[in-house]
């Protein structure tokens, strides 16, 4: 939820139209059955991926967009290859769709990514997203004398000037 109202506060402050649509957390955890201790960026990651493009790639097939994409391929969480195949494979069930494949990590982009971040104050989320990653991220936490994963205490901060 932190991260949809992230993103929420930032396309109000761009003036760009929010569309939530949220996918289904019973239908995923139905869907990940059985791929509870997959580890990062295994066949559960690809399985959640394939659902939230294929309810993507549908809103666009439905309302008049052809191409789709996702910032998920920036993140440090994530396989670029995994995230794309994913992107690609739910495009291709639609007529005319298609999934752009830009890889935001060239040209600086992920050096990019943290200084918008840093200016917007963004939330610093500390794993993937699931429910099973921040488990096994506490547990990695928690075997290096770290403490656990706080859900909203993080965020990116200001550069202050000198």
């Amino acid at each position: 939820m932190l991260r949809k109202e992230e993103n929420i506060r930032y396309c109000e402050d761009l003036g760009i139209p929010f569309v939530d649509a949220d996918y289904d957390t019973d239908r995923w955890f139905d869907i990940t059955k059985g791929h509870e201790n997959d580890e990062e960026r295994g066949e559960r990651c690809s399985m959640c991926f394939e659902m939230r493009f294929v309810k993507t790639a549908e809103y666009a097939f439905h309302n008049g967009f052809k191409v789709i994409t996702s910032c998920l391929g920036i993140s440090r969480w994530k396989d670029f290859k995994q995230v794309t195949a994913a992107g690609v494979k739910a495009a291709s069930l639609f007529p005319e769709i298609t999934y752009w494949d830009y890889n935001w990590r060239k040209d600086a982009g992920s050096q990019r990514m943290i200084e918008i971040a840093k200016e917007e104050e963004f939330y610093q989320q500390q794993y993937c997203g699931c429910v099973y990653s921040l488990r096994d991220m506490n547990q990695w936490r928690t075997s290096q004398g770290r403490d656990k994963v706080q859900l909203g205490k993080d965020y990116y901060k200001k550069e202050v000037e000198k």
